[in-house]
């Protein structure tokens, strides 16, 4: 298929394969954003974030005056927090470590009260 697509990216999209870089340079990562966070559990909340290419997730978060780590998580772009303290407002925000700046910019922060 390669051949008969050539360089016509549209041609290539259009039968059904995807494109592939063949480029291992490392470089900056884009900064990731959170989707939303769902506060339908009491006690937990669960983060949605859009990941970047080739960066994994680390989510931070504050409950009152203190930034915690939340840990490191491949692959999903969900992440399930808890415990978290009904009444208290956390505020959320994720980075992907990798690329070549060692991590992308933090994303915008998004404050939620767990319930």
């Amino acid at each position: 298929m390669n051949d008969l697509a050539r360089h016509d990216l549209d041609r290539l999209l259009s039968s059904g394969l995807e494109v592939n870089s063949t480029n291992h340079t490392p470089g900056p990562l884009d900064q990731p954003a959170i989707k939303n966070i769902l506060n339908q559990v009491s006690g937990q909340l669960t983060v949605r974030g859009q990941g970047v290419l080739n960066g994994r997730m680390d989510v931070s978060g504050v409950g009152g005056k203190t930034w915690t780590d939340l840990g490191t998580f491949h692959g999903a772009r969900r992440r399930v927090l808890k415990p978290v303290t009904p009444g208290l407002i956390y505020l959320l925000q994720f980075c992907a470590p990798g690329g070549s700046t060692c991590q992308s910019p933090w994303s915008n922060p998004v404050s939620i009260m767990a319930t």
